[in-house]
């Protein structure tokens, strides 16, 4: 089951986030499990996705290699269950908020098998910042063929 769709999400005085009601229809059960991800942003993962991802992980680290460990305190050791409310809301981290700059006025990913939190104007620039890779990117999916 995937997860798409950016939307905007705005994050309230008690740090929660109101989940659109497309994402809502896709969780199962009521708990999320909130990560640091790889760039600016929070990662958002259902149960199952979350125990598939960080078993994969941890089964294939080595407490001897620095970078395999960096990656772990990165991204296991920040992991937190979160609950979705009746109303649909997730509280989030205000220790993870505040690493991932996040304020008020957010984006939500939907990433097929997670989803991310992305401040409004971080996520602005990191967009403009990596836009050309991205062209470049796009043109590799195309092949080497030329299109007359």
């Amino acid at each position: 089951m995937g997860i798409w769709g950016q939307f905007n999400i705005t994050i309230d005085d008690k740090g929660r986030m109101s989940l659109p009601a497309k994402i809502r229809g896709k969780i199962q059960g009521d708990n999320l499990i909130l990560t640091k991800g790889t760039e600016k942003c929070l990662w958002l993962y259902l149960p199952e996705e979350w125990e598939r991802v960080s078993r994969q992980l941890i089964d294939g680290a080595s407490v001897f290699s620095l970078n395999t460990q960096d990656v772990l305190r990165r991204f296991i050791a920040p992991a937190e269950e979160v609950s979705v409310d009746k109303a649909g809301r997730v509280k989030l981290s205000s220790s993870l908020m505040k690493s991932m700059d996040l304020n008020r006025d957010c984006y939500l990913l939907g990433m097929g098998e997670r989803m991310e939190i992305w401040d409004e104007a971080v996520y602005d620039r990191f967009e403009e910042e990596r836009s050309a890779e991205v062209k470049q990117t796009w043109e590799g999916y195309g092949g080497s063929e030329t299109v007359s």
